[in-house]
C-alpha cells in the first residue's frame, strides 16, 4: 500500500473525485437515451431526421468513455497500478482539450446553428405543415406549444403563401400558436393567415428566438456546471500525478 499522508489523500480524493465521474458518465448514458427516444418529435426540423440519432448516439458515447476513465482511475487507485493511472492522466488531459475545443466550436458556430434552425422551421412552415397529423405538422405543434413560440420569427409567418394559409383562409395561425394551448378558448386564432384579430391571444414571439432565449437563460446553470466538470478534472489530474510519483517512488508499505 503507498503511505504517507499526502499519498493517502490523494488516493482517496481521486477515489472519491472518480466515483462523481461514474455517476456523471451514467446520467449522459441516460441522457442520451432519452433523446434518442424522443428524437423523433423534434428531428425534423433539423432537415435531417437522423441529426438528433447521431447526437444522442455522441451522448452515450461520451458518457461510455467518461465511465470508462472514472475505471481506470478508481481501479488504478485501489490496486496502485501505475499503467492504469497514466492511461486515466492521458485520457483527463485529452478530455480537457477536447472541451476547450467545443465550447470555441459551439460559440463560433452558434449563428449558424440559428440560421439553419430558421431556415429549415420556415421552409417546413412554408411547404410540409398541412394541420394533418403529418411529421411535419407534429413537430412544428410540439415546438410552438413547448416554447410558447408561433413561427420561426413570429406569427405573420403563417400568411396566406404557406401550405396551412392557402387552405386555411379563415384562420390566422395553427391551433397550437394560442397560449394555454391546447386548453384554449375558440376563436384564439381567428383572423386571416399571418394575421390574428386578437393578438393577445396567441404567442407572438418565433420559435427561433423564443428557442435562443431559452439557452441564453440557461447559460449560467450551463457555464456553472461545466466550471465545476473543469476543477474537478485538473484536481484528478493532479492527484493521478502525486499518486503515480509515489507509487514509483517506492512509498509502498
Amino acid at each position: 500500500m503507498a503511505v504517507g499522508c499526502g499519498a493517502k489523500i490523494a488516493k482517496m480524493l481521486l477515489f472519491i473525485i472518480n466515483f462523481c465521474v461514474w455517476a456523471v458518465g451514467i446520467v449522459l448514458i441516460a441522457v442520451g437515451a432519452y433523446v434518442m427516444i424522443e428524437a423523433d418529435k423534434y428531428s425534423y426540423l433539423f432537415g435531417d431526421e437522423d441529426t438528433l440519432t447521431t447526437v444522442a448516439g455522441i451522448i452515450i458515447g461520451t458518457g461510455c468513455f467518461i465511465f470508462f476513465v472514472g475505471f481506470c482511475a478508481c481501479c488504478g487507485a485501489i490496486k496502485e497500478i501505475v499503467c492504469l493511472l497514466q492511461v486515466y492522466a492521458f485520457l483527463i488531459v485529452l478530455v480537457i482539450i477536447l472541451e476547450v475545443v467545443a465550447a470555441i466550436l459551439a460559440f463560433v458556430f452558434q449563428d449558424d446553428l440559428i440560421k439553419f434552425m430558421e431556415e429549415n422551421i420556415n421552409k417546413i412552415i412554408e411547404e410540409e405543415y398541412d394541420g394533418s397529423d403529418n411529421a411535419a405538422t407534429q413537430s412544428i405543434d410540439l415546438v410552438q406549444k413547448d416554447f410558447n413560440c408561433c413561427g420561426a420569427t413570429g406569427y405573420a409567418d403563417w400568411d396566406p403563401q404557406t401550405l396551412w394559409g392557402s387552405t386555411n383562409a379563415g384562420l390566422a395561425v395553427p391551433e397550437s400558436c394560442c397560449k394555454d394551448y391546447p386548453n384554449h378558448g375558440n376563436g384564439c386564432n381567428a383572423g386571416t393567415p399571418g394575421n390574428p384579430t386578437s393578438i393577445e391571444s396567441i404567442n407572438v414571439d418565433g420559435c427561433v428566438d423564443a428557442f435562443t432565449n431559452w439557452i441564453q437563460d440557461n447559460y449560467l446553470i450551463v457555464g456553472g456546471v461545466c466550471l465545476g466538470l473543469l476543477v474537478f478534472e485538473i484536481l484528478a489530474l493532479i492527484f493521478s500525478c502525486c499518486l503515480i510519483s509515489n507509487i514509483k517512488n517506492g512509498d509502498i508499505a
